[in-house]
């Protein structure tokens, strides 16, 4: 059996946190929530993470901050950055910087598991061509 995904969510909102959690429990990934990025990025000295959701706009570290650091630590890492304030701006800069796609709240269901299932397979593809 294969082992479960690993999700992280990054979003100052416990709300949206609970939201990710209840929606991505359905395909039985192990999801952790963390309402800071600092939390996010010192979680990942201990814990192995498949992709992730994070935040666009957040106090302290935003989400291309988060984004920055999740990469520099893990680049097989995907994330997906999360927001309410898009704009081709930042989508560009996200693209840029690694980010895997763009998904904007409010989010329906569908789109986090067709996002996450994407995620999945391309991090999968990653570690598959590094073993190679």
């Amino acid at each position: 059996m294969a082992e479960k995904a690993k999700v992280m969510v990054v979003d100052d909102s416990n709300g949206v946190l609970e939201s990710f959690k209840e929606i991505l429990k359905i395909k039985d990934y192990e999801v952790s929530g963390f309402q800071t990025g600092k939390e996010a990025i010192e979680s990942m000295k201990t814990a192995k993470y498949d992709f992730a959701f994070v935040d666009l706009k957040m106090p302290e570290m935003d989400g291309i901050e988060v984004l920055k650091k999740i990469k520099e630590t893990d680049p097989t890492v995907e994330v997906i950055i999360v927001t309410a304030y898009a704009s081709e701006e930042s989508f560009a800069n996200a693209i840029t910087l690694g980010a895997m796609e763009y998904l904007r709240k409010p989010f329906l269901m569908g789109e986090v598991y067709a996002l996450s299932e994407r995620a999945l397979r391309k991090r999968r593809e990653k570690l598959g061509a590094q073993q190679k």
